[in-house]
Order: structure tokens, then sequence, then C-alpha cells
């Protein structure tokens, strides 16, 4: 039985079958209910693909992580499926590896699927995703940073102000000669903005700084590793505060010192923007500017179904999520200077 036979067995044509099934108003009553009886008697289930298609929508989200590997991405994924689900949508995930020719490969696929739209991790600027998201013909979501550039929404963190805060909290505790360990510019959120919130810091309280004292590296725990290494060997003397921004980079900073012989945070001062659970079960317990990242992932899956669904009236809306000061072990007050 399919909707072919329906459609003959009630003297009807194959769309006023599908608008049947699919509560539309431009039907007879008297024809929607005699459709409705031969259903019900041959107990027809239409097919829920065949039907999302004649509905011109299929339920389904794309989304695009570029490392599924990181915690914070795994909870923003988590949020954005909770947010979905609530609203009835799936998930089609893409592991893009962060290379550019694989995000291009995926919204062609997405496009290929029919996604209702699209939430796409960014990291950097690049106005070569013009092309594929107006093929998409969808609305597209950009999270981690502004998608102002693109013409779309977007939901991103505060990473300039939450270093910035960092940085100044350091101070507070009497450092002056705070190290960066930073990754290259290329990702806007966490190698641009965070960068500038350290060396903000460091111009709002007349502190002049080192360029022996950023240092720039990757994502990976070997980087922290380097870069710890660098800075507590650099020529104009060791930091006495280490600021990463990432938490990777703090883990393997804070690890990297307590093997070579240095006290966290007697000797230094270890602090970093990101929150994952990891960070307070650390010995000691990192110093961080917190992150909601499961509610970032909550409310880019509300803003993009919102934009499917037309409450947002073709807005382009920008979402800034704040932060939070979590003071814990590895951070302490600066007694003297060495």
């Amino acid at each position: 039985m399919n909707i072919k036979d329906v459609a003959r067995m009630a003297g009807v044509s194959i769309s006023t079958v599908s608008r049947v099934i699919n509560r539309s108003a431009y039907v007879n009553p008297e024809i929607a209910q005699a459709v409705e009886k031969i259903i019900a008697e041959t107990g027809y289930r239409p097919n829920s693909l065949a039907k999302e298609l004649l509905r011109n929508k299929t339920n389904t989200i794309g989304v695009m992580l570029p490392r599924i590997d990181l915690g914070t991405f795994a909870a923003m994924f988590d949020g954005i499926v909770h947010a979905l689900n609530e609203r009835g949508y799936g998930v089609m995930l893409a592991n893009t590896r962060d290379e550019f020719a694989e995000e291009l490969r995926y919204m062609d696929l997405f496009y290929e699927k029919r996604v209702d739209g699209v939430l796409f991790f960014g990291t950097g600027e690049n106005h070569g995703y013009l092309p594929a998201i107006a093929k998409l013909r969808a609305p597209v979501v950009v999270v981690g940073q502004s998608g102002a550039y693109l013409g779309c929404s977007s939901v991103f963190l505060d990473s300039f102000n939450a270093a910035r805060a960092m940085v100044s909290h350091l101070i507070g505790l009497g450092h002056r000669r705070i190290g960066c360990l930073a990754v290259p510019d290329h990702d806007v959120n966490v190698g641009i903005e965070r960068k500038r919130g350290y060396l903000a810091a460091l111009a709002e309280h007349g502190i002049e700084p080192d360029p022996a004292l950023l240092v720039v590296g990757t994502f990976e725990y070997i980087s922290g590793e380097a870069g710890a290494k660098a800075l507590m060997n650099c020529a104009g003397g060791p930091p006495t505060a280490i600021f990463t921004v990432t938490d990777r980079l703090a883990v393997a900073v804070a690890g990297w010192l307590q093997r070579n012989g240095y006290h966290v945070p007697d000797d230094v001062s270890v602090a970093c923007v990101d929150d994952p659970a990891l960070l307070s079960y650390c010995y000691p317990s990192i110093t961080t500017m917190s992150f909601d990242y499961r509610l970032t992932g909550m409310r880019a899956g509300q803003l993009l179904i919102d934009a499917i669904e037309g409450a947002q009236g073709g807005l382009v809306t920008e979402v800034v999520m704040p932060y939070t000061l979590q003071s814990r072990d590895s951070t302490r007050v600066l007694k003297s200077e060495r």
C-alpha cells in the first residue's frame, strides 16, 4: 500500500492525499474525511522521509565541528542535541578536522541531504564559505565567532573580555611579569581575541609587554609543555604567572612545571580561559574564566530553529555568551618578586 493506492481508492490526486496527511487547510472537509477513512481502513502509514519531502522539510540539522576530540566542542554539541531534540529535530554530525576543504565538502553533503539548517563552528574569517552557504538556501548559524561577515546569525564567547579579566585578576594578585601561551591568529576567537585581551589588561595596568613572554604554539598538550619550558627559560627572567588561552595548554603547563621542580602556585601561578570538568580535578585545580559551553550549544540550536521556523523575521542576530571567574588552587597572591 502506497500513496498512489490511497489516491486511486479515494478517487483523488496524490497531491490531495499529501495535503490531507499534512493537515492542510486547503482540502474540502468531505474529501479529507473520505481519504482519512481509507487510510484508517487500509492501515496505510506514510513513509516518514516521503512525508518530509512533501513538506519540503526533513527536520534534520547539519552540525559541523572542527574537532570532536575537544571537551569544549563536545559540551556544546550536547547542548545542541538537547535543544534540537526538544523541538523535534535530528542531527547530522560532521567532523571537519578544522580543514576548509572538508567544511565545503560537508556543506555540499548537507545540501544533498536537504537539511533544514546548519550549525557551523567558525574558527576564522573566510569569505570562501559564501557560495556554499548561498547554495544551501537554508538558515546557517555560526558558533564560536561572529557570523556577521557571512550575513549569518551567531552565538559566540566573549573571549576578549574573558582573557582581559583573567589577566587583570592575576595583576590584582600582585603579578606583573605574566607569560602568555597563545595559538595562531587563524583562530579568531581563541587566537586573536584572547591574545588581545591579555595585551589589553597589561596596557590598562601600565605594564609594558615583554615580547619574550608571549609564546605562540598550537592547541596540543605538547605545545603547552614546550611553551612552559620557553617561558621559564626566558632571557629576561621567568614569569611569576602564566596565562594560557585554552584549558589544554594550562593542564600541560601545570604538569610540566611540577615535573621540573616548580611548585604551582608557590613558584608560578597558572590560569586560563575555558572550563571543562578536567580543570577542577587537576592537582592543583586550575583557575579559569569559565564559559557554559552546554548552554552555548543550546542557545545556538534554539536560534537556528527560530530562524527555520520564521521566528526571527529574517534578522541577523548575535548572542554573546558571558564568562565567570572560577578561582581555584593554581593561583595565589604574589608574596615577593623573584
